[in-house]
């Protein structure tokens, strides 16, 4: 596949401050009818997190038409975090960031021209893992001549707003306030982590992970994550945070309405121990309902596009056949 990198400069016209960057994936058989997909990663990730399944999926997409995919680094991750350090170190973004912030980046580069490409007259299809789905999902709210012709969403934190809802926040937000973030160098970063957080995950994963989501230190003598932690908390315990309630509301009602499709991907045996019950027999509810969706069950846990990306591939490609013939499938 051939890989290129695009980088968005701040629009005064759009509501995105930020540079925004994204990596663009053309497979060798290129259909010009095909889907675009766009893929919104999920958070303290990059941009390139899904190139271990990509390079599975657009191998094995004979039976679908692919014309290329994108994948669209929300602003303080990765690269698009290192150029876009100054902003993110002001008093406005150091200890706040929100899905709107993340949704109005993906808007500010589909409707842009500095990759040359006409979205709007694409197949798009939006995929988006665990919390992006709320980025997602505000995207069909507030920008609605942005025209998916589905929705796929992998394992998505889609939160109602109950009591779950805040014990998940509260969960993910002291996680994130804890997590290591530095380390010595990217090889003591690389040993540590594939010994223990990501010690399921492929190690092209990792590798990825250490090359793109770890900057050098101010003095030059450490990495440290290039999400910081103190924002990555801030996005799960904020009073007023954008990832409960409203796009719930939206993945409801889109479901409700039963024209846009909504393919759900989802592990119900994942590590947390029961606490994201609730949440996914709501989301299995919603979607086995429509005529148009379809909900696949996959193990592998949360990261599945991390650990078992070839099986991640596979559900992708099924939920891709389904939009490609107009068929759905109740659970």
């Amino acid at each position: 596949m051939k890989r290129s990198v695009f980088t968005l400069n701040p629009r005064s016209d759009g509501p995105c401050p930020f540079h925004v960057e994204a990596v663009q994936y053309i497979p060798h058989e290129s259909s010009d009818n095909g889907f675009t997909l766009i893929f919104l990663h999920a958070m303290n990730l990059h941009k390139e997190t899904f190139e271990p399944m990509l390079l599975h999926l657009l191998k094995q997409a004979t039976a679908v038409r692919i014309k290329d995919v994108w994948c669209i680094e929300n602003p303080n991750h990765g690269r698009s975090a290192r150029i876009n350090h100054e902003l993110l170190s002001t008093p406005k973004y150091h200890g706040q960031w929100t899905a709107a912030d993340y949704s109005g980046a993906v808007h500010s580069f589909l409707t842009s021209t500095v990759h040359g490409t006409d979205f709007a007259k694409r197949k798009l299809i939006g995929v988006a893992h665990s919390a992006a789905a709320a980025s997602l999902l505000l995207i069909q709210d507030e920008w609605p001549k942005i025209n998916f012709h589905g929705l796929i969403f992998l394992d998505p934190a889609i939160l109602h707003g109950g009591k779950e809802s805040r014990s998940l926040c509260e969960l993910f937000g002291n996680w994130a306030k804890s997590k290591r973030h530095t380390w010595d160098s990217r090889d003591a970063a690389l040993s540590q982590l594939s010994r223990t957080a990501f010690k399921r995950w492929k190690p092209l994963g990792v590798e990825l992970f250490v090359e793109h989501a770890l900057r050098t230190g101010v003095d030059g003598t450490y990495v440290t994550l290039t999400c910081s932690p103190v924002q990555e908390a801030a996005f799960y315990l904020s009073p007023d945070t954008d990832l409960v309630g409203r796009p719930f509301e939206i993945f409801t009602q889109l479901a409700a309405a039963d024209k846009l499709p909504i393919h759900l991907i989802i592990c119900i045996n994942d590590e947390y121990k029961g606490k994201t019950d609730e949440m996914k027999q709501l989301q299995i509810q919603h979607v086995s309902a429509t005529t148009k969706g379809s909900v696949q069950i996959v193990e592998g846990g949360h990261m599945f596009p991390q650990t078992e990306p070839l099986l991640c591939t596979r559900a992708i490609l099924q939920a891709l056949e389904k939009l490609q013939s107009g068929a759905g499938t109740r659970l």
